[in-house]
């Protein structure tokens, strides 16, 4: 008879796919995740409508420049904050239970658990943002039609690009959430760490010549990503896209090596 090695068992037991599983559950059976989803899609909608409503009856010349589809995004402000705490809690939530070395056990191999949790919450916050995208985009050219303001189509040049990528650009920062709490492993240091980043920082950016706040990732995606009229000295979405990928990776990259080396 073949006897399995306790280093043998738990890679044939815990592999991706049933990290995956486990992390599913785990979000599934938190009422902070469902609170914190069900507050985002009513939140967005509630300042989509209050940024939309009111802008029609003006004179032609007074819509030069006017960018409806960026103007129906301007509720992701409030996405943008509690998708990032949704990561922040998707890791935090473990450590200030004590249940991450339950997780560690089950899954000793940590950099299999951190891709796990990388892809659950990775596929959650890309279906939240994708689904609040086009509603914000839907409901903004109801209000702004119905006030004789102008609107956008999806099929027209640059609104479907810009619907589609500020989605997933909440998915990104819902990722970056999730690497901070991983290398700060404290909801509030971890939350004070997300909101810096994401909302000071650009603030503080803006007293230095050169528009450096144009790089963070709030004044991507407000400016560049979801933006259909391109803005002067901002960068292509293209570019801004892809620069919150590297900040992403760049976060999630030290987060790996972090629970690498440290004890639980």
């Amino acid at each position: 008879m073949t006897y399995l090695s306790t280093s043998e068992t738990p890679d044939r037991r815990y592999g991706l796919g049933q990290v995956v599983r486990a992390e599913v559950t785990k979000l599934a059976t938190l009422r902070s995740t469902l609170w914190i989803l069900l507050v985002t899609a009513v939140g967005t909608l509630g300042v989509t409508v209050l940024a939309t409503h009111g802008l029609g009856h003006h004179d032609p010349g007074w819509y030069q420049g006017f960018d409806p589809t960026n103007q129906s995004f301007t509720g992701l402000a409030l996405g943008t904050l509690a998708i990032g705490v949704f990561g922040v809690l998707s890791v935090t939530g473990e450590y200030a239970s004590g249940t991450i070395r339950s997780s560690l056990m089950a899954a000793p191999r940590r950099p299999v658990l951190l891709l796990g949790k990388i892809l659950v919450v990775g596929a959650i916050a890309l279906a939240v943002g994708e689904a609040l995208a086009f509603a914000c985009f839907g409901l903004g050219m109801a209000v702004l039609s119905a006030g004789g303001a102008p609107s956008a189509a999806l099929g027209q040049p640059g609104v479907l690009r810009a619907v589609t990528l500020s989605g997933a650009f909440l998915a990104l920062l819902g990722l970056l959430g999730l690497g901070l709490g991983v290398i700060i492993r404290h909801t509030a240091g971890a939350v004070a760490s997300y909101v810096g980043i994401t909302f000071l920082l650009p603030v503080l950016l803006q007293r230095i010549p050169g528009t450096p706040s144009r790089y963070t990732p709030v004044g991507i995606l407000a400016n560049s990503v979801s933006a259909v009229v391109r803005q002067s000295h901002q960068v292509s979405a293209p570019v801004g896209f892809l620069l919150m990928v590297l900040y992403c990776t760049v976060v999630l990259g030290t987060g790996a090596a972090l629970i690498a080396r440290r004890d639980a």
